[in-house]
């Protein structure tokens, strides 16, 4: 799968970004880029939010399957969540939802940290990457 990901704002401490996932080919993210480059020359703050760009539909529709869908449903509302709390609030095997859990990380649908659990190692812990996610496309 080929994504591009463009975030404003990398860098310094941000509040909760909105995240918006859309289909576009390197020329929609040169043309975001471009724009934000002036604003930042005219002085002015760039919007809080990471953009994930898919260069095809296809790939974005392959990404957000149903029980991926139903996941990032799950992380909203309940926030920070280990694996196997998020397995069994949705009803599914462990090992599905960590491989959902990994496809999902790498173009930045999601967020992951280990956090150590007292005597026992450490849990792997899943969060939204942004309090609202807003899905584009264009055909």
């Amino acid at each position: 799968m080929s994504s591009l990901m463009y975030a404003s704002g990398m860098g310094r401490k941000r509040k909760a970004a909105a995240s918006h996932t859309v289909t576009e080919g390197a020329e929609g993210f040169f043309r975001r880029a471009h724009a934000h480059a002036r604003a930042l020359d005219a002085g002015e703050r760039l919007p809080n939010e990471v953009v994930i760009a898919f260069e095809n539909p296809v790939d974005m529709m392959k990404m957000l399957t149903v029980e991926r869908l139903r996941l990032l449903n799950s992380l909203r509302e309940a926030g920070e969540t280990r694996i196997a709390d998020l397995a069994d609030r949705l009803g599914r095997d462990k090992r599905a939802v960590s491989r959902d859990v990994n496809a999902m990380r790498v173009p930045g649908l999601i967020l992951t940290k280990y956090v150590t659990n007292a005597g026992h190692g450490r849990n792997l812990v899943v969060m939204p990457s942004a309090k609202r996610l807003e899905l584009k496309t264009a055909i």
